[in-house]
């Protein structure tokens, strides 16, 4: 012991020096060039985790109560940019896991001061387990022989001692130090010798560790099986620890212990609580045997774990607890692995390597061959060849195909993370079966894709087309009927009451595209890639979702920069990138339409908004697919007017409110963009046109639900008719300028506005060369509405008043304004006020004013006073 001691003063020391002060000319650049990396990834907060850690390491101890809290408020921002942080682990690590070791020799494990050491230098480690995983912090744990026994104690201390608080920003690291000491033991178990020649305990005693587990392995045992019954992390180490424990060459004994508890645990379900969590403990921690199990060990429990495992994922426990279905599917497709011979299958499709290295590094030789082989995929699954018979007669056990059966039910589950585990199963197992029970298994996953399967079955199916992609198990020969489901996924929106659900099935399905661009040659994918480039890019465009667009932009780019070659695929990805595509006005509005003016992209963007967009349960994605619609009439003013329009007229008498609704919005958006590429509607299509607020009417569709949003719809529809100067009849003139009247009359304000923004271009096109009589009538109307009793009256005639052209009132503006200063009094009888029809009058007024003084300007007549004379009749007044 005493050795030990001045072996680790001696290391202390050595750890100082290489935190202060380096030893040579090559350690002293070597620092510095450290030291400018540091400081470039944490800029200056690099400085202040080094000076604490300088601090910790003079000390021997934290001194500072507020420095653990410091680092891991620092750690903490680099959680979603970990790398960051990995390669100066070790500067971080290793003299903080010395300062452990070394004060446990000191001190004693047994003292009760060595957990007021540990416990803040924990809260440091395992912060930086939270960012980094704890794969790459363990890489820098001490692990002499000599430690294992210590770590032991050192658990069993914290083991003992009781929390003191719950809360994570009261923390005083018992937690974190039961963490850390679970992750070291998790790497001192692995030491390359029988574990009962280290335990001291036995040294004098033969005969323990041979007929029954060391009692050093069941202390480890003990701890982690009480671990497995906790609600956090410590369930999941404790399961890691178990795992490669228990996988040990030299412990069979314990192995069958533990199974046997395993499956009292398993077998035994109930609701308490406590219970619950052991059990969720015990399959994670098979979970993690079975995976890092060798197959000699695993196979003789294969029939009670798979038993248990198979009643379990039936019970009302399972059913319950998303968490546990997925730990029973992480089990499940690890006992089939185990069942299965491990082997790369000769028929599995030899694809790209994931890196640009890798590929760099191939040689010319790997490369023909690869090219071969993609060349001849064909082929090689028409006539199969020796290698591949040879797989034809491997023996698949019959509990494989109930494992299969079960990660299918899975891809079904109503969780995510479940069918994501279920996927990844259903890829790792059929890369150990036979080319013809591999089409059997993808032939049940396009099963999960039929119009009567909910969206979590198209979720897992898409997950699981994915995974058999990147893995080479889905061959270029059954892309054909693969690639029409995907298309289907990459618009499957269902609706559902007053919503719809598919934004997930829409994102899987753009992973799926994703994978197929990393997966195949180029050679493969040629004819898969035109295929779903349009769709790509409509998801990418029109999606409602703003992580479906950018998932269906990466997929496109994944493409466009693996496969190559393709038009324009460079300038589309530029413009629909990951920032472009945050906006759903911008995608629609202005990347859509750049995308649109290359070949191939129109007709299918025309199509997505015609049949899907505009008749969508949004109300503004209606409004935003009419405004988009009209935007790319400039590239085929004729497909426009001689397709879409024709297609959209009847669907506004459609008995779908959302369809009728989106198709009079962008029925009248065509009307207007058709007329801004000075193309001319035939009479024919004019007289359609001008029909459609008629046919509206006649089948009373302003009542009942929606007509409030059609008075707004024809509104709009109006403007754009008088903007574009359709030709309308007189009968229909008047009955368009009733349904404004009527509109303006509405106690809804969005269907005044929308009313008086009509009204505006209406009398302009279609009164103001009228006679002055009529003229005069609309103008009288509106001035007798502005004392009507109903105040929704009062409101819209003073807007109306406000946008009416100075032709219609210039020989009586005096009788205007005054009327409208009238309006803008507070009435004398209090159930006349209305505040919102003094705002309307006011603004009337401004409007007014501004036309007469425009008129005086440019016209010069002699009925309009100068300025002045405004200002003081409004100012009597």
């Amino acid at each position: 012991m005493a050795a030990m001691a001045e072996e680790n003063s001696k290391h202390k020391h050595e750890m100082e020096l290489a935190l202060s002060v380096p030893m040579g000319e090559e350690d002293d650049d070597e620092h510095g060039a450290k030291e400018a990396v540091l400081q470039k990834y944490f800029l200056q907060e690099w400085k202040l985790v080094k000076s604490i850690l300088n601090d910790i390491v003079s000390n021997g101890r934290v001194s500072d109560p507020s420095a653990p809290h410091k680092i891991r408020s620092i750690m903490d921002k680099y959680q979603e940019q970990g790398q960051l942080v990995e390669p100066y682990l070790e500067s971080i690590v290793s003299p903080l896991m010395f300062i452990v070791r070394s004060k446990t020799v000191e001190l004693g494990a047994a003292s009760d001061e060595i957990l007021k050491v540990i416990k803040p230098i924990c809260i440091i480690i395992y912060s930086l387990v939270t960012v980094c995983g704890y794969k790459a912090v363990v890489r820098f744990f001490p692990h002499q022989v000599s430690d294992l026994e210590l770590a032991v104690s050192l658990l069993e201390k914290c083991h003992h001692t009781s929390s003191v608080s719950s809360l994570r920003q009261e923390s005083t690291g018992e937690m974190e130090a039961k963490c850390v000491m679970l992750l070291w033991l998790s790497i001192l178990v692995l030491v390359p010798f029988d574990i009962s020649t280290v335990d001291t305990s036995i040294a004098n005693n033969s005969n323990l560790g041979k007929l029954e587990p060391a009692p050093l392995v069941l202390r480890i045992i003990g701890f982690s099986k009480d671990y497995l019954s906790n609600a956090g992390p410590m369930r999941t180490i404790a399961a890691l620890l178990l795992s490669k424990l228990l996988t040990r060459p030299d412990m069979p004994k314990a192995f069958s212990s533990f199974v046997e508890w395993a499956h009292e645990v398993l077998s035994s379900p109930t609701d308490d609580v406590i219970n619950h969590f052991r059990l969720l403990g015990a399959t994670e921690a098979l979970a993690a045997v079975f995976k890092v199990g060798g197959r000699k060990l695993l196979l003789d429990v294969v029939p009670i774990i798979w038993n248990d495992t198979s009643l379990l994922i039936n019970s009302s426990n399972a059913s319950r607890s998303p968490l546990l279905r997925k730990y029973l599917m992480k089990l499940t497709q690890r006992i089939g692995l185990t069942c299965l011979p491990h082997h790369t299958p000769s028929w599995r499709y030899v694809g790209k390597k994931r890196t640009l290295g890798e590929n760099i590094t191939l040689s010319a030789s790997e490369k023909t061959d690869q090219c071969n082989y993609a060349l001849n995929t064909e082929d090689s699954n028409s006539e199969p060849s020796s290698s591949c018979l040879q797989d034809e007669e491997m023996d698949v056990p019959e509990v494989v195909e109930e494992i299969i059966e079960m990660l299918l039910t899975g891809l079904r589950d109503t969780d995510t993370v479940v069918r994501w585990s279920a996927a990844k199963g259903i890829g790792r197992i059929t890369s150990c079966l036979t080319s013809a029970l591999s089409e059997e298994v993808l032939s049940s996953v396009l099963e999960l894709f039929s119009p009567g399967e909910g969206d979590g079955s198209w979720h897992g199916g898409c997950l699981a087309l994915a995974e058999l992609a990147r893995r080479g198990l889905l061959l270029p020969i059954s892309l054909p009927k693969v690639v029409p489901v995907v298309v289907k996924a990459l618009h499957y929106d269902i609706r559902r009451g007053p919503h719809s659900v598919g934004s997930h099935v829409r994102d899987a399905a753009a992973y799926v595209c994703w994978a197929f661009g990393r997966a195949y040659y180029h050679k493969d994918m040629r004819n898969i890639l035109d295929q779903l480039a349009a769709h790509l890019l409509t998801v990418a465009c029109y999606d409602r979702e703003v992580n479906c667009r950018r998932a269906a932009a990466a997929a496109f780019q994944e493409n466009v920069g693996r496969q190559g070659s393709y038009p324009h695929g460079i300038d589309i990805v530029n413009t629909a990138d990951y920032f472009s595509l945050s906006s759903r006005v911008n995608s629609y509005v202005h990347v859509a339409v750049s995308i649109a003016q290359y070949e191939g992209y129109l007709y299918p963007f025309v199509d997505e908004l015609l049949y899907c967009k505009i008749c969508h349960w949004d109300k503004g994605l209606r409004e935003l697919a009419a405004e988009a619609l009209s935007a790319l009439v400039k590239y085929d003013p004729d497909y426009f007017a001689n397709y879409a329009l024709e297609k959209i007229i009847p669907c506004t008498l459609s008995s779908d409110l959302c369809m009728r609704h989106g198709a009079t919005l962008a029925a009248g958006e065509l009307v207007l963009a058709l007329h801004r590429c000075d193309y001319a509607l035939s009479a024919d299509k004019q007289k359609h046109v001008a029909g459609v607020v008629l046919a509206i009417e006649k089948a009373r569709l302003y009542r009942g639900k929606g007509g409030e949003i059609m008075r707004s719809a024809v509104s709009r529809f109006i403007e754009c008719v008088s903007i574009s100067s359709v030709s309308l009849p007189e009968k229909i003139k008047r009955s368009l300028l009733d349904t404004l009247n009527e509109n303006l009359r509405h106690p809804n304000s969005q269907i005044q506005d929308a009313a008086v923004n009509a009204l505006k271009h209406f009398v302009q096109a279609y009164l103001v060369a009228a006679s002055v009589g009529s003229t005069g009538d609309i103008t009288s109307k509106y001035l007798e509405l502005l004392t009507d009793p109903n105040v929704a009256v009062r409101r819209g005639s003073a807007l109306a008043i406000g946008v009416l052209p100075c032709e219609l009132f210039a020989h009586r503006w005096k009788d205007v304004l005054l009327k409208l200063c009238t309006c803008c009094a507070i009435e004398d009888n209090p159930d006349d006020r209305d505040a919102e029809a003094r705002v309307n009058a006011v603004k009337g007024l401004v409007s007014v004013c501004e036309a007469l003084a425009q008129e005086k300007e440019h016209s010069g007549i002699d009925t309009v006073e100068d300025d002045m004379s405004l200002f003081l009749l409004i100012k009597d007044e």
